[in-house]
């Protein structure tokens, strides 16, 4: 199965999330009980992790995945294009990649830092 491609946009010290629901190339619902879960941003694959997603399975019967980082932790993004994917290991061992893409952060106008 070949991973989605879905780009996202960050601003720095802004709390982002998204959701997803994992299908198959039928189009049904990958049950992800027994998955384990990996999503990181890195400037390229090959380089080290500047910061990784808390991920939740929302209804792990029906797919569905929601990618989480605070805004501490974008904060702490260099602003530009980096890269990020969602990979898995299944119940029987298997790592799949589902999605990848770039990430572009920006920074915020408004100072994000309340005392």
């Amino acid at each position: 199965m070949a991973a989605g491609v879905y780009n996202i946009s960050i601003e720095k010290g802004i709390h982002f999330d998204v959701s997803f629901t994992l299908k198959d190339s039928d189009g049904v619902a990958i049950n992800v009980t027994n998955f384990t879960f990996k999503a990181e941003v890195k400037r390229r694959a090959e380089t080290s992790l500047i910061k990784a997603f808390t991920i939740t399975k929302t209804n792990a019967t029906g797919g569905a995945i929601s990618l989480e980082m605070t805004g501490a932790n974008t904060l702490a993004l260099p602003v530009g294009k980096l890269a990020w994917d969602l990979v898995a290991k299944d119940g029987s061992d298997k790592i799949r990649r589902y999605l990848t893409g770039d990430v572009t952060v920006t920074e915020s106008v408004s100072n994000t830092v309340f005392s």
